[in-house]
């Protein structure tokens, strides 16, 4: 067996700790927080349509995501 460099066994003992610290149980009453809609990774259409319009409405400029920009009041 070929001897391993003392640097590489302290990188793989290193590797292995910080990949078993994210193992974690997670408790049955603490599950209700992952599954909040806030942490879902995309947003529905609704939200998306919401946030866009918002963003264009603020910015006041034409064209981009809707057919015609807001003067800054929300209208179409």
């Amino acid at each position: 067996m070929i001897p391993l460099p003392s640097w590489l066994v302290r990188a793989l003992a290193l590797a292995c700790l910080v990949g078993a610290a994210g193992c974690v149980n997670v408790d049955f009453t603490e599950r209700r927080h992952l599954a909040d809609p806030n942490m879902e990774l995309s947003d529905g259409p609704t939200r998306t349509h919401f946030e866009q319009k918002v963003f264009y409405s603020r910015e006041g400029s034409s064209g981009g995501i809707g057919a015609s920009g807001g003067g800054g009041c929300g209208c179409y």
